[in-house]
């Protein structure tokens, strides 16, 4: 009589029982090294964005543009500056992009998104250095606290992040040194600043991209 080949009950349990001790180590491993690339993508899109809305101000010898869509495609003519004046045809023509190598459209809401599944919106604000505020709201409203005569930063407005996410890619940023976080859980030193969190995710968080030139 010939022998039958293959796995004992016992063989299989043991198999099995061994291979959910891997997955056990294994799998936690994978993950956490899976989320380690986020602060880093966060980071390196935030720095593409910087070099493409400088490289886009050296072009077009006018300024920063509103909408990172001009980063992407040649904007029109009813398209406008960051400090909301209209981009001119000669202004335009000079334009040599793509800047950056996201998809977005036009519109004022669009967004672009990076690590930990959060996103740079499409507007590119005024930041008011010394009274640290944005020139607009998220409705678009000027903020009264902003202020055009003093120190500005062409920023990056970013949502969908948590504090401690958000803490991560300011150590990366600005340094382990930048901890002056006030009471309230708020930033309000160096290139990334973010507000307190509301229902688990930062209110504001602001990337200061490049200083305005008066």
């Amino acid at each position: 009589m010939r022998r039958r080949s293959g796995f004992t009950l016992i063989e299989t349990i043991v198999t099995v029982g061994i291979i959910a001790v891997l997955a056990a180590f294994v799998v936690p491993t994978v993950i956490q090294k899976a989320g380690v690339g986020d602060p880093v993508k966060v980071q390196n899109d935030l720095t593409t964005v910087r070099t493409g809305l400088e490289t886009f101000a050296t072009d077009s010898k006018a300024g920063f543009p509103q909408l990172l869509y001009s980063l992407t495609a040649t904007p029109a003519d009813t398209n406008r500056l960051i400090d909301s004046t209209k981009i001119s045809d000669g202004e335009i023509a000079k334009w040599n992009g793509p800047y950056i190598g996201a998809t977005i459209t036009a519109k004022t809401k669009d967004s672009i998104a990076t690590g930990y599944t959060a996103y740079m919106m499409n507007f590119v604000h005024r930041y008011d250095l010394a009274d640290n505020v944005p020139e607009h709201d998220s409705l678009g409203a000027v903020n009264s606290g902003f202020s055009a005569t003093k120190t500005l930063f062409a920023a990056v407005e970013i949502h969908g992040l948590t504090w401690a996410q958000a803490t991560a890619i300011n150590t990366l940023i600005d340094g382990a040194g930048d901890v002056n976080v006030v009471s309230d859980s708020s930033n309000i030193t160096g290139r990334l600043r973010f507000t307190k969190p509301v229902t688990g995710l930062v209110k504001q968080a602001y990337y200061l991209a490049s200083p305005i030139t008066p």
